[in-house]
């Protein structure tokens, strides 16, 4: 195949790793792979990890589940999936996050959302997530946030390559 070992990279992933837990700061170590061929360096993610993006798979499922059918405040929605409880005087009026995150999410599950308002953009990227659940609960959100663990994310979307976003 031609990919060697290249050695591994730690890097921060925030929110709740699976559905029901408490908003955490966790480090993750990521293998990166070197192409004998042609030089590039690939990292393999592990599943629940999105490329380029700093918040857990489940966070932004749930995070998106939440504001969108639920109709929580970006800032209720924010208490469940941030770890950071001290923000800026920004971020006490709202979460811009999650208007980013329902304008990308298509790009990174490799979707076509029709683009309108971003909280219709983020009910039909939980719908579409809910839609893959192996085991349907009947809840959107809980549907979503299991079916994310197994959805190829591993798609890149342009702005994703560019670095982190929060």
């Amino acid at each position: 195949m031609g990919l060697h070992g290249h050695g591994v990279r730690t890097r921060s992933l925030l929110g709740p790793l699976e559905l029901g837990d408490t908003a955490g700061d966790a480090l993750i170590t990521i293998r990166r792979y070197r192409c004998c061929f042609c030089g590039a360096v690939i990292m393999v993610l592990p599943r629940g990890i999105l490329a380029g993006l700093r918040y857990s798979a489940v966070a932004i499922a749930l995070a998106l589940a939440l504001w969108s059918t639920r109709a929580m405040a970006t800032t209720a929605v924010r208490q469940l999936v941030s770890p950071f409880k001290v923000v800026g005087h920004e971020a006490v009026r709202r979460w811009r996050s999650l208007v980013r995150w329902a304008r990308g999410a298509g790009a990174w599950w490799g979707w076509t959302i029709r683009p309108g308002p971003p909280r219709a953009m983020a009910r039909e990227v939980a719908r579409r997530l809910a839609a893959k659940a192996l085991q349907a609960k009947g809840s959107l959100v809980d549907d979503a946030c299991a079916a994310v663990l197994f959805v190829d994310g591993h798609r890149l979307c342009a702005k994703a390559a560019a670095g982190p976003t929060t």
